[in-house]
């Protein structure tokens, strides 16, 4: 084996011609093998102006890699990628999507269950992937692999259709990840729902209350001109509580100056929108009622997403419903499929096949007439509302 090592900045040197490693566009690569680094970039950087062609949102170095990558590929040449998965889906890398399956068919993808186990020796904040693609466009089937850690004597994996992995009916080329047959199932039910969240009569939208640039305004008691901020830690499954010790500011000013941080006290559904990738639930809804402030404000803190009806208030039905479907294992395993974030975004949310309003406002009536909320009660009851077959609800109930 022959090799030769090169100093330089691997994207601004392919970036102006001539390219790195080549001379001439004849000596392009059959492999590479690569392990990128992973850092945000700034958009009016030197690196994103560069490669402007898949710069969308908020860039990060290790898809410039892989596009350079794939662009010194020969034809059937192959790739192998220890990256975030965090391209699979999302408006950030959505031209990058396009550009590198335009030209990148998935051969391979292998995930790890544990960021914990796979990568002790790291501080991993994201879900890694191993991906396999070729130089080609015609592929037909994809191995879809996992370990729960860096064991690979035990790995789950089945064969899918190419088309079941990548979903390119919106245009935005979503890449679906579903080790097992009830994952696919599960994938199979929800893509069939008749509606996208958007087209909806609701609004999701992050908390405006970002602290770290509204300290003037948070206090940790309780005075006759502030309204409750609630956190992360105040939402649990279909109910809030107010307030609960976590060592942060539980309160915010209501004055001139605050005002666009607030909203009106009425009913919202709340979601977290961080949670570990070992945490059993990646979604957990809350319903926050009027009266659960004390003032006819809130606040609530960015890391939180909140569903409201624009134009009037949530009816306690849509409000159950859409509680239900989202703190149920089908939507939550669906969501975990489509998405390698533990970040849940209001974009991928606005995304997200749902059933109708009636069915929603149904779901949510069915739910207020049962006084039990245990996981597998929602489950039973979200499943015979959406009409699933009764084999995939006791397997739902069963890992709930």
């Amino acid at each position: 084996m022959t090799f030769r090592i090169q100093i330089g900045d691997f994207v601004l040197e392919h970036a102006q011609p001539p390219p790195l490693f080549a001379k001439s566009p004849a000596a392009l690569f059959d492999l590479v093998i690569m392990n990128p680094p992973y850092f945000k970039v700034r958009k009016d950087s030197k690196i994103a102006q560069a490669m402007g062609q898949i710069v969308y949102g908020q860039p990060n170095i290790y898809a410039f890699f892989m596009a350079i990558a794939a662009d010194l590929l020969r034809d059937g040449g192959e790739m192998v990628a220890i990256t975030p998965r965090s391209y699979f889906n999302g408006p950030y890398f959505k031209r990058f999507r396009k550009w590198f399956f335009d030209r990148m068919a998935i051969r391979r993808i292998h995930i790890f269950e544990s960021r914990t186990q796979a990568f002790q020796e790291d501080e991993v904040l994201q879900e890694n992937v191993i991906l396999m693609a070729e130089k080609a466009t015609d592929l037909q089937q994809v191995v879809l692999s996992s370990s729960t850690g860096r064991d690979f004597q035990k790995v789950a994996r089945q064969t899918l259709p190419y088309g079941k992995v990548i979903e390119q009916s919106s245009g935005e080329r979503f890449i679906r990840v579903a080790t097992s047959g009830f994952e696919q199932r599960i994938i199979e039910i929800v893509d069939n729902l008749p509606h996208r969240f958007r087209e909806l009569p609701f609004r999701i939208s992050t908390g405006p209350v970002v602290t770290f640039r509204s300290t003037e305004f948070l206090r940790r008691e309780r005075l006759d001109n502030t309204a409750p901020l609630f956190w992360m830690h105040n939402i649990l499954p279909f109910e809030m509580r107010f307030p609960r010790k976590h060592g942060k500011p539980s309160h915010i000013l209501i004055c001139d100056d605050s005002n666009r941080l607030l909203l009106p006290a009425k009913r919202y559904v709340l979601l977290k929108r961080f949670t570990a990738k070992e945490e059993p639930r990646r979604l957990v809804a809350g319903i926050l009622e009027a009266q659960d402030s004390y003032a006819p404000f809130v606040g609530l803190e960015n890391h939180l997403n909140y569903i409201c009806e624009p134009s009037g208030e949530l009816s306690k039905a849509e409000a159950l419903g859409l509680a239900a479907l989202f703190n149920s294992i089908l939507v939550d395993r669906y969501f975990r499929a489509i998405s390698g974030n533990t970040q849940v975004n209001a974009a991928e949310i606005r995304a997200m096949p749902v059933p109708c309003l009636e069915t929603i406002r149904k779901l949510g009536l069915v739910v207020e007439k049962n006084n039990d909320r245990t996981p597998v009660t929602v489950e039973r009851i979200v499943g015979e509302v959406l009409g699933i077959p009764n084999e995939l609800i006791e397997e739902l109930c069963g890992a709930s």
